[in-house]
């Protein structure tokens, strides 16, 4: 019995886990949902990939002011109160986006600003979120409780996109707005008996303070660790949304039912990222984690020529996205553990606010770019994003020596 003590049984007798593990994987089918409608919604409203590169671009430029919740979260008596605010106001929104798109007032600009509400509201709800996982759990199963997170939140978000795709074939995208906002209200509901408090400490400095000793932490000597992380975070992420985009592309292009074909193909993508998120728990290995790093994005890289070149077969190119996502989830699901086992409680949504911000931007500016080669097509534009993946991988490790024995 200790045995299994030490690994996933003990996470299973944690109540307060339980409740944060459900309450954010119905949280993360409902962005699921969210995620596969808008994505094709924008397409469709404009017939530019162009635009729904705008969109994406939009959506993770707010996340990566995420650095403004830090602050704000890490003040709060208990992260509950965030969860129990951020999740309804996000249902609106979404329950706004579904009126307007079946009522055929849905325009563009309209789109827009609902994409950044939502995305505002989501940096206070993911900043919660990353900061309660380290006051629930001990720090030597941080790996698995990521894994474990990372497992059923990708499986129910396969039942999120598996439901969107049907609803994008059945209502059209908006189904998928008004079922993501019924979503939210049910994590809403699951996050009641979560309780997270924060540490006791005095709160009688001012905010803008708080603001400084977030970044004076991220900058802090000797060889800022955590700065040259954030870089090597950012390098990634440049093409990280990447694979979405292309999936919309080849399916819109290569295969003859644009719809079903989008919906299977980008299920398969985020099934190999449930796949990928179980085999990484399993392994818990926070004693390697830059060749965790390196070694997936080279492996992401050759997935993603090979599975572009194959036959215009939706089962092969399905089969060839579920392996793309078993190595995709690997790099934020390593990051993420490493912060939160390596930074201090009081400081720990600013840190990881603080961080995203470069993460962000950096994915946000690759979004856009991505939809603005469309004209390449599916397979060039691919090759394309590997070729950058696999310089990501070879460089960063040399020019940033605090990346090379990343451990906790």
């Amino acid at each position: 019995m200790a045995a299994k003590e030490s690994g996933y049984y003990q996470l299973l007798r944690n109540r307060r886990f339980l409740f944060l593990w459900s309450s954010g994987s119905v949280g993360d089918a409902g962005y699921a949902v969210y995620s596969i409608s808008i994505l094709w919604l924008s397409y469709q409203l404009s017939g530019s990939l162009l635009i729904s590169g705008l969109v994406l671009f939009v959506e993770f430029g707010i996340y990566a002011l995420s650095f403004i919740a830090g602050p704000f979260v890490d003040r709060v008596a208990d992260l509950r109160t965030v969860l129990l605010v951020g999740y309804p106001l996000q249902g609106v929104t979404a329950a706004a986006i579904g009126w307007a798109t079946l009522s055929g007032h849905l325009t563009v600009p309209l789109l827009l600003i609902l994409v950044v509400t939502i995305s505002f509201v989501w940096d206070f709800t993911w900043t919660a979120s990353q900061a309660a996982l380290p006051r629930i759990v001990a720090k030597d199963q941080l790996f698995r409780a990521n894994g474990l997170t990372s497992a059923l939140s990708g499986g129910n978000q396969i039942a999120g996109f598996a439901v969107g795709g049907v609803l994008i074939l059945v209502t059209g995208p908006g189904g998928g707005a008004m079922l993501m906002a019924a979503l939210m209200g049910v994590s809403a509901i699951l996050s009641i008996p979560i309780s997270a408090p924060a540490p006791k400490q005095a709160r009688d400095q001012p905010i803008f303070q708080d603001f400084t000793d977030g970044w004076k932490h991220l900058m802090a000597e000797p060889r800022r660790p955590l700065m040259q992380l954030a870089v090597f975070s950012a390098l990634q992420a440049f093409f990280s949304g990447a694979p979405a985009l292309i999936i919309t592309l080849a399916s819109s292009t290569i295969f003859t039912n644009s719809s079903t074909a989008y919906a299977i193909l980008f299920t398969a993508f985020m099934a190999g990222g449930l796949v990928g998120g179980l085999a990484l728990g399993q392994l818990n290995p926070r004693r390697h984690l830059t060749p965790l790093l390196v070694g997936a994005l080279l492996a992401e890289a050759g997935l993603i020529v090979l599975t572009l070149r194959l036959s215009p077969n939706l089962i092969e190119s399905a089969v060839g996205w579920f392996t793309v996502g078993m190595f995709d989830v690997a790099f934020y699901t390593g990051y993420i553990a490493y912060l939160q086992a390596k930074t201090p409680d009081g400081l720990l949504g600013r840190t990881t606010s603080n961080m995203y911000l470069f993460r962000g931007m950096s994915r946000a500016t690759g979004a856009l770019l991505v939809g603005a080669m469309a004209f390449l097509g599916a397979v060039t534009l691919g090759t394309m994003v590997a070729l950058v993946f696999v310089a990501v991988a070879v460089a960063s490790p040399l020019v940033l020596p605090a990346v090379r024995h990343l451990e906790f």
